[in-house]
């Protein structure tokens, strides 16, 4: 069980936004009670918690393979980089 989002893995804490976190949180801990690590069968009652924390993370977010980003789902993620200029797009500029 995790009792704050400072226990969280630091690979969860560097990629999720703040809200996504809490869902992290929320589901892992929900989870890990239901879950004994007899009910888990083969995986252990910490991956059964992972897992379903993941799960629920992606039912809200939606993590931008691109940047790597997660934004909330149906968000359109900014662009962060401006699209490079073709040779037709300089051409046009001395013309």
């Amino acid at each position: 069980m995790v009792k704050s989002k400072d226990e969280l893995p630091e690979t969860v804490k560097k990629v999720l936004p703040e809200e996504a976190q809490e869902i992290y949180l929320e589901a892992y801990n929900a989870s890990w009670e239901l879950y004994d690590e007899e009910q888990a069968g083969q995986m252990s009652q910490e991956a059964v918690a992972n897992r379903d924390a993941w799960a629920a993370v992606k039912r809200d977010f939606t993590k931008d393979e691109e940047s790597g980003k997660w934004y909330p789902a149906g968000e359109v993620p900014e662009e962060t980089e401006e699209e490079e200029e073709g040779i037709l797009d300089k051409l046009d500029d001395i013309v």
